[in-house]
Formats: C-alpha cells, sequence, structure tokens
C-alpha cells in the first residue's frame, strides 16, 4: 500500500492541488490553527505533501524555529522543498523522502507533529501513532486530520470511475479505512496520549465545471485508485463520470462539494 501512495503522489506532484479549487489548502491552515505552535517549536510534518502545512507551520515558528517535512513521493519533497524556496523559507525547513508513518528520528526530537491528508492512506494507523508518540517531547503537541464524510451525493460518481479499476481499492474505501471518530480517539489513547480532542468542520470546494472536478480528482486522492484503471478505460470512465457531475450542477452551472473533516489534537503526557 505505502508503495501504491508513494507511486501515485509522484506521478502528480506537479499538478497536485494546482487545478483551481484549493482543499489541501484550507484544511492546512485550520490544522496549523488548532495545533497553537509557537515561536522556536521544532515540527515534523508528517506527510508534507506539497508543502501545504509545512510553509504554514514555518510561519507560525519563527523566529527560532524549525520545520522537518518528509514523504513517501520524493517528488512531491522537492515540490515542496521548491514552494519554500519561492516562499523565502528556506533556512526554516528540511525536507527528506521517507514513511511518514515511521520517521526516521531519534525520540523526543519534535515539539508538534502534523499530519494533514494523510491518516487514511497510512498502512498501518496505529503503528503510525505509537511511533509519533515517541518523536514527540514529554507534553508535545499531535495534530492531524482525517475524513469525517464524505459529500454522498458525489459518492456514485467516484464508484463509478473506481469500478474501472478492478480488482484496485475504491477511493472511498481507503476514505473510510480510519473507521469512526470514536475508533481514531481510542488508538490514540491506547497509544498513550493525553488531552485528546476533536473539531468536525464541512470543507466547501466549488469547481467551474465537471472539468474542473476531473482534472482535481486525477491529482489527488482518487488517483491511488484511478491510476490502476488501464489508458483505454480511463477515457470510458472519465466520461461516464462527466457525465454524472453534470447532473450535479447548481443552478449558476458550478459544482460543490461537502467534505466534513476531522481535526484531531493530542499531547504526550508532560512527564515520562
Amino acid at each position: 500500500m505505502t508503495a501504491d501512495v508513494a507511486a501515485a503522489f509522484d506521478e502528480t506532484a506537479d499538478r497536485y492541488d494546482s487545478a483551481g479549487p484549493q482543499f489541501a489548502g484550507p484544511v492546512a491552515s485550520r490544522l496549523v490553527a488548532l495545533a497553537r505552535l509557537q515561536p522556536g517549536w521544532r515540527v515534523l510534518d508528517a506527510g508534507c505533501g506539497a508543502g501545504a502545512v509545512l510553509i504554514q507551520a514555518a510561519r507560525a515558528v519563527v523566529p527560532g524555529g524549525h520545520v522537518t517535512g518528509i514523504d513517501v513521493a520524493s517528488r512531491m519533497v522537492a515540490r515542496a522543498a521548491r514552494e519554500a524556496g519561492s516562499q523565502g523559507l528556506g533556512d526554516s525547513v528540511t525536507l527528506r523522502a521517507g514513511d511518514a508513518a515511521r520517521p526516521p528520528f531519534d525520540p523526543a526530537s519534535f515539539d508538534a507533529i502534523l499530519a494533514s491528508l494523510v491518516f487514511y492512506l497510512l498502512a498501518d494507523p496505529t503503528a503510525a501513532l505509537t511511533r509519533w508518540h515517541e518523536l514527540l517531547v514529554p507534553g508535545g503537541t499531535l495534530a492531524f486530520s482525517r475524513g469525517a464524510g464524505p459529500d454522498p451525493r458525489w459518492s456514485p460518481v467516484l464508484a463509478a470511475v473506481d469500478a474501472y479499476a478492478g480488482d484496485a481499492a475504491g477511493f472511498e474505501t481507503y476514505v473510510h479505512r480510519p473507521g469512526p471518530l470514536s475508533e481514531t480517539k481510542a488508538m490514540l489513547n491506547a497509544s498513550g496520549y493525553t488531552g485528546i480532542s476533536s473539531t468536525v468542520e464541512t470543507v466547501t470546494i466549488r469547481y467551474d465545471s465537471p472539468q474542473q472536478w476531473w482534472e482535481a480528482a486525477v491529482t489527488e486522492g482518487p488517483w491511488v485508485t484511478w491510476r490502476h484503471i488501464p489508458g483505454q478505460r480511463l477515457a470510458e470512465a472519465r466520461a461516464e463520470a462527466l457525465a454524472m457531475a453534470g447532473e450535479l450542477r447548481e443552478p449558476d452551472g458550478s459544482l460543490v462539494r461537502h467534505i466534513r473533516m476531522a481535526y484531531l489534537t493530542a499531547r504526550r503526557a508532560g512527564s515520562d
């Protein structure tokens, strides 16, 4: 699963979250705000992607702080490095390729660990939570986002494309993998975290057209599944999806998705 995720996001790195409507950016902004980062903190962005959290976190910890980004997709790491450089933040960040679930750092290396739109793609979320706990200083903060509910109007559209991928797991199968929010909180508790809290909010995305939605979808999470569709069949899947999406148009011709997101925060206990 990890290799498949790496391949998918390597293939889409240059186009990720750049098709018009933004999803990763607003989710990252909310996550960074809830993490309450402080100047001088050392932060790990686990699964940094194109750098949405990385850049906002770097701004939050100046002066004196530093953000390390790690991602299994090496081309995403390169994209994040370019983004940080273009924002003048190159001295405040370090980037490296690696598994977000098993970051290769010493225990108690970070004041905070953030993971945005990553949890549902981890092969073993419980193991990741345990490893992140080890990497936090006593009293350190973990903050991550995960899906709380897809837009049910769009589920048939996504499922129609998934069907062309044969035996590959459907995209919403990944989205539902973490299970109910209560199970995620139980995992945090079992991994030794304290002060566990969650905030559930709706993220609204508006597309100008079905074509714009498709261009976004094939650079984001659904590509983990859809990359398994053979070329000619992908064209057929696109045509079917565009027709179905067209039926969801608003009166002004746009398309809207309402995605429920959960933001979880927790701490490593203040003493060992």
